[in-house]
């Protein structure tokens, strides 16, 4: 975890975070709907070989060689599930400007894919996402949970959004390792499973649970997931009243001045023959 993470987790900012939730959840009546509450979320995958291969070797050899890139190019996978465990199909983000029909035989029917010139999400592909979604949520208003991504804010995504019925809901930054259902619960363990089927409606509902937005419930967010921040809180304490000294002329004016409180300059005698 990095630091920046670290001082955002705290409880402040995700108590802050649950009320706004719990405000929008009830002005849309979507507290028993969880049909209605979306969570996009994307995971950069590299299109090479990214974990150890099983493969065929003589028995008792020390070293057994794979010659492949280091650094292979990168394909953006973006999912979008809502809180009752279904998903939409998947987007897939490939870099490039021309698409090959090829990429998509494999792909499960309906997946949408996409070229930009990095093979991530950028503002268009965004927009792009957002109505793929609209052809699969149920009609009427819709709650869409995503990250604060650069490419997430633009008014061009508010007007598609609206266009659709659809409401935004933007979770608070460097949140995502808690708050984020599909990074907590699909893409935590992708890479992994990189061969096998993560998107599953158990996953995704249990994504939902374990961030509090469905069933809503603030206190899903552990108290050990808040220790990396409590270093950054600064408790209210008690303000002490400064301590004013009275000036010469308020403790003369005193009735209570006396000889106790009150030094008294000595006095000078009186000019005269004796001393002239």
């Amino acid at each position: 975890m990095n630091l920046t993470r670290a001082e955002k987790l705290n409880k402040f900012i995700v108590n802050d975070y649950f009320e706004k939730l719990k405000e929008v959840l009830l002005e849309l009546d979507l507290m028993n709907s969880p049909e209605r509450i979306y969570n996009v979320d994307e995971k950069g995958c590299r299109l090479s070989l990214h974990h150890q291969q099983s493969v065929l070797a003589r028995k008792g050899a020390k070293r057994v060689h794979l010659v492949a890139p280091e650094h292979g190019e990168n394909v953006t996978i973006v999912s979008c599930g809502n809180a009752g465990g279904n998903s939409i199909p998947l987007t897939m983000l490939f870099k490039g400007k021309r698409l090959k029909l090829e990429w998509t035989d494999t792909l499960p029917p309906g997946s949408l894919v996409l070229m930009t010139p990095k093979g991530s999400m950028n503002i268009t592909t965004f927009c792009t996402s957002i109505e793929h979604l609209a052809k699969y949520k149920p009609a009427g208003k819709c709650l869409l949970i995503f990250d604060v991504a650069k490419c997430h804010l633009d008014h061009m995504i508010i007007e598609v959004a609206e266009r659709h019925d659809i409401v935004l809901f933007c979770l608070p930054s460097n949140t995502i390792h808690e708050l984020q259902p599909l990074d907590k619960s699909v893409f935590r363990s992708f890479e992994h499973h990189w061969d096998d089927q993560s998107l599953t409606p158990a996953n995704i509902k249990a994504g939902f649970a374990a961030t509090g937005i469905f069933p809503f419930n603030p206190e899903a967010i552990p108290e050990v997931a808040f220790d990396p921040s409590v270093v950054t809180q600064v408790e209210d304490q008690p303000r002490e009243e400064p301590i004013v000294k009275p000036t010469i002329n308020e403790r003369l004016a005193s009735p209570t001045a006396g000889p106790s409180n009150i030094r008294k300059r000595p006095a000078f005698p009186k000019a005269g023959p004796s001393n002239i």
